[in-house]
């Protein structure tokens, strides 16, 4: 099993599907939009150009509204809540490289990057599934 999951590479599982946030966004506005289109979480726009973009998730937002209360979405910004920069892969790299990655790093998604363009996101999720459409 180790062997495929080292021929798959991970813009053969990823999700194109993006969506982005800003980082001055406000956090109930960018919570609404994740439960709108069904998504765990947003990437966030770098400060500048050459920065790797951050991830804003619900385990987040979550996280804060427990710790302070549903006001805490209409006070804060995504900036606020955000990890930054978040733990990216290039595009070819290897799924098992990238699980363990993954693991150790304590994440459940990765941004993909094509040089420096983010081009999908990958998930656990995303991996479950492709694992059991064999």
């Amino acid at each position: 099993m180790n062997q495929e999951l080292e021929r798959i590479r991970v813009r053969d599982v990823m999700n194109q599907n993006l969506q982005w946030a800003d980082g001055d966004e406000n956090l109930r506005a960018a919570a609404d939009r994740m439960v709108e289109h069904h998504l765990r979480a947003l990437l966030v726009r770098g400060r500048t150009e050459v920065d790797l973009p951050g991830i804003l998730t619900s385990k987040d937002v979550v996280n804060l509204i427990g710790a302070h209360g549903l006001t805490v979405l209409d006070q804060l910004h995504v900036d606020d809540a955000c990890t930054r920069p978040a733990i990216c892969v290039p595009e070819t790299t290897n799924l098992l490289d990238c699980i363990n990655l993954m693991r150790h790093a304590g994440v459940r998604r990765v941004p993909v990057l094509r040089g420096s363009e983010v081009v999908g996101v990958l998930s656990f999720s995303d991996v479950f599934k492709r694992l059991l459409q064999r």
